[in-house]
């Protein structure tokens, strides 16, 4: 039976977009995200017999509200929340979602405060020096989503790795200089030697994030060609202009830094074959570390997980 978890993935990102451009809370917000991710990661396959909300409650992030959204899913092919948003925000506003540089924040400010509604609108206010005149514009980001509507370029563009290296390793040389920060390590397709690279995956280990966010150095070396997508406790976001690579920075304790690193450094085909393993041990494995009943037992570093499993350690370019 054919598993639906990337499309149930997508539809809760949906609707956290479109909660992004109607204003919603940012907690309604975080937590469609996190339900997106972990059901995209999630182990076992979501299929249409899965309509047992106990069972769907069992993916980390999933409760009642989300549960009987992914069953509305299954039966019907819709969510009627995802729907009802859709009618409130014209498919034109929703289709400029899809530039680099604006995302659910900034195509708020552009569809209340100056109306627009589509690229034409975008273009004609780009020129006339509306949106640069907004807060948190300027004429440089207005500059590189002209560039990107006119060559049709849109988000999630793969960069070969030997053109974003030095700025990979710039990034790494500025985080490591911050007070706070303890280790600064590149995950995802980037550590595991892809000659392509979607967005770059940085891990900061430090005890609290919201000191590091602010970053006052990475503003003062990237200036305007930087634009903040989302920023908090555990994760800051940003956009590289003209590269237009995406910068993931997620901020990890001391004692889930092997556990993050053994995650967001894939493959999602590698995730599932640890946690499968995790499973059939009695143990729980995610992000934050390797647990028994509840009980953090190893999570410091990759190896100490792959020695608790007593599996033998994989090189992250053999994580296929």
């Amino acid at each position: 039976m054919k598993p639906y978890n990337q499309k149930i993935a997508d539809a809760f990102n949906e609707i956290a977009d479109l909660m992004g451009v109607l204003d919603a809370e940012w907690y309604k917000i975080r937590a469609y995200r996190e339900g997106a991710r972990q059901i995209a990661q999630h182990i076992e396959s979501i299929t249409k017999k899965d309509v047992d909300p106990k069972k769907l409650k069992e993916i980390p992030r999933v409760g009642d509200a989300l549960a009987a959204k992914i069953i509305q899913f299954l039966k019907t092919g819709k969510i009627e929340l995802l729907e009802e948003m859709r009618k409130k925000v014209p498919r034109p506003v929703r289709m400029l979602l899809k530039i680099p540089g604006l995302g659910p924040k900034r195509v708020k400010d552009l569809y209340i405060n100056l109306g627009i509604r589509s690229k034409k609108d975008l273009k004609k206010c780009a020129k006339n020096g509306e949106i640069a005149a907004l807060p948190g514009f300027g004429d440089r980001l207005v500059n590189q989503i002209l560039k990107a509507i006119e060559s049709g370029q849109q988000k999630k563009k793969r960069h070969k790795r030997k053109d974003i290296e030095k700025i990979a390793k710039k990034l790494v040389n500025i985080l490591k200089k911050i007070k706070e920060v303890k280790k600064v390590t590149i995950a995802g397709s980037y550590r595991r030697k892809k000659s392509t690279i979607g967005d770059l995956d940085i891990l900061v280990v430090t005890k609290n994030g919201q000191s590091v966010y602010n970053l006052e150095t990475i503003w003062k070396q990237f200036g305007n060609n930087l634009n903040i997508l989302a920023k908090g406790n555990t994760k800051l976001s940003f956009i590289i202009f003209p590269d237009n690579l995406q910068i993931d920075i997620r901020f990890v304790p001391p004692e889930s830094y092997g556990a993050a690193l053994l995650y967001f450094t894939g493959s999602k085909d590698h995730n599932i074959m640890m946690r499968k393993v995790a499973i059939k041990k009695g143990y729980l494995l995610n992000e934050y570390g390797l647990f028994d009943d509840g009980e953090y037992i190893a999570g410091k570093t990759e190896k100490e997980i792959f020695d608790r499993l007593e599996i033998k350690v994989v090189k992250p370019e053999q994580r296929k």
